[in-house]
Formats: structure tokens, C-alpha cells, sequence
């Protein structure tokens, strides 16, 4: 192969990993939102570095399970609603949950905002279709942005998936 074509493709190759490399950020609107075990594994090696233990797992598996049982024993109506498959057994967060049902399952989000402006830039392309029914949105960790109506309900949820997103 002569040294010129040889650079041409060294300069293709290079071009390539530059553009592999920027590559943004895409956001998908999803039904399901994210499953307390996850944001419990994340959560846990974002503060430790790590993965937690055996002992760090089964002490969370009991306080979650403590926390979807006393949720249940004051809201029964919960069990003749569509979403309780996901809230008793998938431990997920679905359209149409309430505020105490994320917090239950999720635990306090990274952050709260009434913002329109930068619920659209979390949203991005999908904010024309969620903007109508959106009054507040809660942020968790790392991707995961849910948005809740004027009563305190699911409306919407988006992922931010990108290069080092983790995935499903």
C-alpha cells in the first residue's frame, strides 16, 4: 500500500473516532420508568465506587419491602389499578403513579423543578408533546427525568441515553 493511501485512511479512521466521540446525547420518551433496584445500584456506586455487598443489598431489600408494604396497607384502592403489577412485584415507576408512589419505590429525587425552561431542556424534542400536561418534573440519577401533572401524577418520563449511559 503507498505511504499517501495509507495516511488517507489513518485520516478516515481518526475522522471517525472524532465523530464516535462526540456523540450526543439522545433522549427517548418511555412508558416505564426506572426500577427502584436500579437506582438503588447506581445510587450505591456513585457514593461508594462500588457495587454493594451482599450484606448493603439484603438491608435494602428489607427497607424497600417494608416500604411497599406499609404503602399498600394505607392505599388498597392501589391494588385495582393498572399500575400495581409494577409497584408490588417490578418495584417500577409507571404513568400514572402518584408522588408517594415514586418517592416509595425511588426515594427522594436528585432534584424537583417547576421550571418550564429547563423541564424543555431535559425533555428536549419531546417537549412540544409533554409541555400541555407537565407542571413539574423530579430528577433522578443518572438519566431518568419524571414528570408529573398539576395533581401530582405520572405523566411522562425520559431517559437520557448517551456513550457511558448505563444500560438496561
Amino acid at each position: 500500500m503507498r505511504p499517501l493511501t495509507r495516511l488517507a485512511w489513518l485520516l478516515v479512521a481518526v475522522a471517525g473516532l472524532g465523530c464516535a466521540a462526540t456523540q450526543s446525547e439522545v433522549v427517548e420518551r418511555v412508558s416505564q420508568g426506572p426500577k427502584a433496584q436500579e437506582l438503588f445500584l447506581i445510587r450505591a456506586y456513585l457514593a461508594n465506587g462500588r457495587e454493594p455487598n451482599f450484606d448493603e443489598k439484603r438491608m435494602w431489600q428489607d427497607r424497600i419491602d417494608e416500604r411497599v408494604s406499609r404503602y399498600l396497607r394505607e392505599h388498597p384502592e392501589l391494588e385495582r389499578a393498572e399500575r400495581y403489577s409494577d409497584f408490588r412485584f417490578w418495584r417500577q415507576v409507571s404513568v400514572g403513579a402518584t408522588r408517594d408512589e415514586v418517592r416509595t419505590l425511588l426515594e427522594e429525587p436528585d432534584e424537583e423543578t417547576i421550571d418550564p425552561a429547563l423541564m424543555g431542556a431535559l425533555a428536549k424534542r419531546h417537549w412540544e408533546g409533554i409541555q400541555k400536561r407537565a407542571a413539574e418534573a423530579w430528577l433522578y440519577p443518572v438519566s431518568w427525568v419524571i414528570f408529573f401533572d398539576d395533581k401530582g401524577t405520572v405523566v411522562e418520563m425520559v431517559r437520557r441515553v448517551g456513550r457511558f449511559s448505563p444500560s438496561d
